[in-house]
């Protein structure tokens, strides 16, 4: 299988039935630009980038009408129906919420997705809603998809990340392990795949590109994660001035998503009525 082959193929996403909401929103689309997010290869890649696609996206108004803003960005096979378990609380603490599926997740068009592309919907999102972002809460690799966003162009007043993810040129490299690479072809595998998507695949790069001061960020993650290791938080952390990382016990890579003693130390962080400071229970 050649390189190009490869690639495509890791950059499927898989889709899964999507639960309920808790509380019904308002669905909409809509559709990304002919060049989503400058500085990748659009015209080469059209599909993985996201361009042209229609995407489904999800609203939950305040009660007030006119409380502050919460965008909620997905990770790798995911979609909103993920943070399910956040619908009421943020809305019981005032927030205005929006969320989305990114291209080739969950309800929206396409078959290839990728961080840029979630990126995009992320900033069409934060752009349609005429309204100040005050915070993002992403999850996995939807944490490098709000970096690529902030260096795009979004500003948000507080962020917290969940089981974020740093890297990604690992995930490629056992991609290629697991399709009968060598060690020193996976290797160039993703060489290929750098040099292809002008990306070395870090949330570290995307982040020299925001504007400073950065927003707060609060990053929760849980040691045993098999999915995305601890010290991907931990290098995260280190090269953001002034965030706060919490370790979470019990929670895994996808139940963190579920955890109540998360979610109430989120809300207190995305208010500035408190920074976390203890490990917060999985429930």
């Amino acid at each position: 299988m050649i390189f190009s082959d490869l690639v495509m193929s890791w950059l499927t996403p898989p889709r899964f039935p999507a639960p309920a909401f808790p509380i019904e929103p308002t669905r909409f689309s809509l559709t990304l630009p002919a060049v989503p997010l400058e500085g990748f290869p659009a015209a080469h890649y059209p599909e993985v980038l996201g361009v042209h696609k229609t995407v489904a996206c999800y609203e939950w108004p305040s009660k007030s009408k006119s409380g502050p803003m919460v965008l909620l960005a997905h990770g790798w096979g995911g979609g909103a129906a993920q943070f399910a378990a956040w619908i009421k609380p943020l809305l019981a603490a005032g927030y205005r919420i929006l969320a989305y599926d990114a291209p080739a997740h969950g309800a929206s068009e396409g078959t290839l997705a990728s961080a840029p592309a979630n990126a995009a919907t992320l900033k069409a999102l934060a752009d349609w809603s005429g309204q100040p972002v005050h915070g993002v809460i992403a999850h996995s690799l939807g944490a490098i998809a709000t970096t690529l966003a902030l260096a795009a162009g979004v500003q948000a007043r507080q962020l917290v990340f969940l089981a974020p993810v740093c890297y990604v040129a690992d995930g490629l490299k056992n991609h290629g392990l697991r399709e009968g690479l060598s060690d020193s072809e996976a290797d160039a595998l993703v060489a290929y795949f750098q040099s292809e998507f002008s990306t070395d695949l870090t949330l570290l790069s995307a982040l020299k590109s925001v504007a400073t001061p950065l927003p707060p960020l609060t990053i929760f993650h849980d040691r045993t994660d098999t999915s995305v290791p601890y010290d991907e938080a931990e290098t995260i952390a280190a090269h953001w001035p002034g965030s706060t990382l919490v370790e979470v016990t019990r929670a895994g890579h996808t139940r963190i998503l579920l955890a109540r003693g998360v979610i109430q130390q989120a809300l207190s962080a995305l208010d500035g009525s408190a920074t976390p400071q203890e490990t917060p229970p999985a429930p």
